[in-house]
C-alpha cells in the first residue's frame, strides 16, 4: 500500500530538521561559559603609590585562598593584599586564585617635600579619627595619640644629613608614613596629630640638631612629651583602662624596636 504524505506530517518533518539545524549552530558557535571563572577579578588592574605609602588589593568572584606575590620585592612589596611601596620603580602584583593568576602593575613615586607634607597631614588626620573618640578629654587625646607613635614607629638611627634626605628621617614623613624616624621627625609627627586632635602643642627645639620633643597644654600647665624618648610626664587624671597596670608611674618609659 502506498503511503500517503499528509500536510501535517510534513510539518512535523521541518520542526525537526529545524531544531537539529540550531543545536548543530550552537554547537558550532557557541562554547560553554565557566560563568564563575569570569567572575573572579582584582579590584585594580594597575596602581600609583609613593615610597612608603600602602594600598589595598582585593579579590572578588571567590572564595578560595588568594596566594599574593611581587615581581620585585625590592620596589613593593605585598602581605595579604596590602601593597606597600619599598622604592621607586615598577613592579607586578600577582594574585593567584585556584588555576587563575591576577595581575595588577604598580608603580612607586618618590614624593616631594610638598607631596611628603600633605601625606603626612592625611595620615595624621586618619589616625586621630581611628584612636581619638569624643569622650577622651585634652590630656587623654594627648596620650593616646603619644602612645600611638611609641607603638607604630621606630627610631631611625643614622641621623646624618645624608641619611635624613634619603629617608625623610627628620620629618613626619617618617614617622607616620614610613614609621622610622629621628627625634625631629617624631616631634613632627606629634605636633600634626595634636593640631588634628585639638590638643595644644608646641615643638621644643625644632630645627636645632639638638634632642627635640613637644610639650602639651592642659588646664593653663605645658607637659613635656617625649615620642622619641618614651616619655610622657604626667599621668593625673588619665584614665586606668587606657593604661596597663606597668604604667602607674608619674614617668613613663616606653621600650622601643630599634630599626637598623
Amino acid at each position: 500500500m502506498k503511503k500517503v504524505r499528509t500536510r501535517k506530517t510534513g510539518m512535523q518533518e521541518l520542526t525537526i530538521a529545524w531544531m537539529i539545524f540550531a543545536v548543530l549552530f550552537l554547537g558550532v558557535f557557541i562554547r560553554p561559559v565557566n560563568v564563575q571563572a569570569s567572575k573572579v577579578k582584582l579590584n585594580k588592574s594597575t596602581v600609583t603609590i609613593y615610597r612608603g605609602v600602602s594600598t589595598s588589593l582585593k579579590v572578588s568572584g571567590s572564595k578560595k585562598k588568594v596566594k599574593w606575590s611581587s615581581s620585585k620585592k625590592s620596589v613593593v612589596s605585598v602581605s595579604s593584599g596590602k601593597v606597600k611601596g619599598i622604592k621607586a620603580g615598577t613592579a607586578y602584583i600577582y594574585a593567584k586564585v585556584g588555576k587563575r593568576t591576577l595581575k595588577c602593575k604598580v608603580t612607586v613615586k618618590e614624593p616631594d617635600k610638598s607631596k611628603r607634607i600633605n601625606l603626612a597631614k592625611k595620615e595624621a588626620k586618619k589616625i586621630v579619627k581611628k584612636y581619638v573618640t569624643a569622650d577622651l578629654s585634652t590630656k587623654e587625646r594627648a596620650f593616646v595619640l603619644f602612645r600611638y607613635l611609641t607603638e607604630h614607629c621606630s627610631w631611625q638611627l643614622n641621623q646624618s644629613s645624608e641619611a635624613y634626605q634619603k629617608n625623610y628621617g627628620n620629618e613626619a614623613y617618617a614617622a607616620l608614613v614610613m614609621k622610622k624616624a629621628a627625634c625631629s621627625g617624631y616631634a613632627k609627627a606629634y605636633t600634626l596629630l595634636c593640631e588634628a586632635a585639638n590638643v595644644p602643642v608646641r615643638h621644643v627645639n625644632a630645627g636645632s640638631w639638638t634632642h627635640q620633643w613637644n610639650e602639651v597644654k592642659v588646664n593653663r600647665k605645658w607637659i613635656k612629651v617625649d615620642a622619641y624618648g618614651g616619655i610622657f610626664a604626667d599621668t593625673t587624671g588619665i584614665r586606668k583602662s587606657l593604661r596597663t597596670s606597668a604604667e602607674e608611674q608619674e614617668q613613663l618609659v616606653f621600650h622601643f624596636t630599634i630599626a637598623r
